[in-house]
């Protein structure tokens, strides 16, 4: 019997001294931990070809441990990474939230990484990789996990409302007798940096291809694979495809004959928001 509780009292020792050490142990990692360095940045941008001016980054430090500085690097698919530049902070974040913006123009997102001139050259899907570092009042530079991704898109990248009027002779005459008006949204399909397709009319095995060149004022160009179609108003030759390169809006004209006359198209997209 003593034995039994000589062993137990032994066994609540161990316990106790064992859960003791463990505390001690919690505290010395715990006392001395540093923390702070914490930033928010822009997740995602695209950078749609031949319309992208500048890209906006804005950095959201909350109220912490006084940040000195902010470093951001940059690279790109495939490139070494480079320090782009050093954002001050002077601490301001010990008094509260800061909020910075950060613009970069296409020269600035390539310096130092090799790339060419012309953005046009770039490959759609690549990307341009923002990443942060904080350097804090007392010295320590601290990796942050948030990252900025900027990357490449088509020109025509987006959801569009697609206004869509069919004139068929068999329905009455043009203008004042529509065969079908209705709007849908669309993902115009990429061909390359300034080219994008949708179908011809509502027909998915005939195609309609828009070209649209920044280089010369944004000039449009429409084709199409369908050898009995024409580009443009059977009705009035001077209405031609126009785009509008402060909304964005294409609108795009095509048609067709058979019996009875033309088959007309009238297609507006216009991006949405």
């Amino acid at each position: 019997m003593k034995k039994s509780i000589f062993s137990a009292l032994s066994l609540i020792f161990i316990i106790f001294t064992f859960v003791s050490c463990d505390d001690t142990f919690t505290d010395l990692m715990t006392a001395d931990a540093k923390t702070g360095g914490i930033l928010s940045a822009t997740k995602a941008i695209p950078y749609k070809l031949g319309s992208t001016p500048k890209v906006e980054v804005t950095l959201n430090i909350p109220k912490g441990p006084g940040i000195k500085a902010v470093e951001i690097h940059r690279t790109y698919t495939d490139k070494a990474k480079v320090l782009d530049q050093t954002i001050d902070i002077n601490s301001a974040n010990t008094g509260g939230n800061v909020e910075k913006k950060v613009n970069f123009t296409y020269q600035q997102l390539t310096n130092g990484l090799n790339m060419p001139a012309d953005e046009g050259l770039l490959k759609i899907g690549d990307k341009w990789t923002l990443s942060y570092v904080s350097v804090m009042e007392d010295g320590r530079k601290v990796d942050v996990s948030n990252k900025t991704t900027v990357s490449v898109a088509n020109f025509f990248a987006g959801t569009y409302e697609k206004h869509y009027i069919y004139h068929h002779p068999s329905y009455g005459t043009y203008p004042n007798d529509i065969y079908v008006d209705e709007v849908t949204n669309v993902d115009l399909e990429a061909k390359n940096a300034y080219e994008c397709e949708d179908w011809f009319g509502s027909w998915e095995d005939n195609i309609v291809t828009i070209h649209i060149d920044p280089a010369a004022n944004y000039a449009i160009t429409v084709t199409t694979d369908r050898s009995d179609a024409s580009i443009g108003n059977p009705y009035d030759p001077a209405v031609v495809a126009t785009y509008d390169k402060v909304t964005g809006v294409i609108h795009i004209y095509y048609f067709y004959s058979g019996a009875g006359g033309y088959r007309f198209f009238d297609i507006t997209y216009t991006p949405k928001k």
